[in-house]
């Protein structure tokens, strides 16, 4: 069976692309003994704090927008119906519609 990339492992991965990018340019500018290798060095330093920082936030954001959302139910599918509701129709029809596909709070427990 096929593993499922979830959100976090993409987020994580560009981070650790995005920092082991800036070490790497910033060890060849040290080797190159430019005067921008101080600059470059404090802006891994800078980065260093910030990015994972960044990164966090979108988890975050992600964490907050799934909070009320049925387990297994993705993103894109919990705006679908919220949009379907915005569009007028019947809440509790939705609502019966997703625990049938997603099964009721006592199966999660």
């Amino acid at each position: 069976m096929k593993r499922k990339i979830t959100f976090k492992q993409i987020v994580a991965a560009a981070g650790i692309l995005l920092l082991l990018g800036m070490y790497v340019i910033s060890i060849v500018f040290a080797c190159m003994a430019k005067p921008e290798a101080a600059d470059m060095f404090m802006a891994s330093l800078v980065a260093t704090i910030l990015i994972p920082i960044v990164l966090y936030i979108f988890i975050a954001l992600d964490r907050m927008a799934r909070r009320n959302a049925p387990e297994g139910m993705s993103l894109k599918e919990l705006r679908r119906y919220n949009k379907r509701i915005k569009n007028g129709e019947d809440p509790e029809k939705l609502a019966k519609e997703i625990e049938e596909k997603y099964g009721g709070e006592e199966e999660r427990e």
